[in-house]
Parts: C-alpha cells; structure tokens; sequence
C-alpha cells in the first residue's frame, strides 16, 4: 500500500454517509443503488457519489445489469472484505 492508497482510504472512511453504506452491505447481500439510497434516506445522486468513493478505495464492487424489459442498465454493489491495521509504525513505512 502506498501513502496515497492509504489517504484514499481513510477519506473514504472518514464519512457517516459512507460508513452508513457499508455498514448496510456488510451482510454480503448485492443491493442496488435505489434500495441503498432509500436504506441510508439520502437521494439515488447522492449515494451514488458516496458508493463511487469506495468503490474507488476499493471497499466496494459493483457490476452493471442489463434489464431488457425495462429498457436500462442496472449497477448493484457489495462490499468487499478488508481489513485496516494503521499504527505509527505502519504510518512511518507506508508514508
């Protein structure tokens, strides 16, 4: 991990938004964006832009469905599984 990598992820961590989210996906179910954003009672924009944050820092997936009946793409997301061990000491080695 590097410096950056780890200031990705801490940003991305250090929202209630965005902990909100993957605490909600933490169960390993894939939900889509709709269900996300009226679970965290924010707009489907909205969370949209907090899932792109950790999607970027790598703390979620999400894959894009084609739903033919309905003539549109559909993105779910998950979490993914990580741990985060950060002391001064793992500071001093990645920075």
């Amino acid at each position: 991990m590097t410096c950056g990598e780890l200031a990705r992820l801490t940003s991305a961590l250090g929202h209630e938004v965005r902990l909100r989210a993957l605490s909600l996906l933490s169960d390993g179910r894939e939900r889509y964006l709709s269900e996300i954003a009226d679970s965290l009672g924010i707009s489907r924009a909205l969370a949209k832009v907090h899932l792109k944050v950790l999607e970027r820092a790598g703390l979620v997936e999400s894959r894009l469905v084609l739903d033919r009946e309905r003539g549109k793409a559909l993105r779910y997301y998950k979490a993914r599984e990580f741990e985060l061990h950060l002391n001064l000491e793992v500071l001093r080695e990645v920075c």
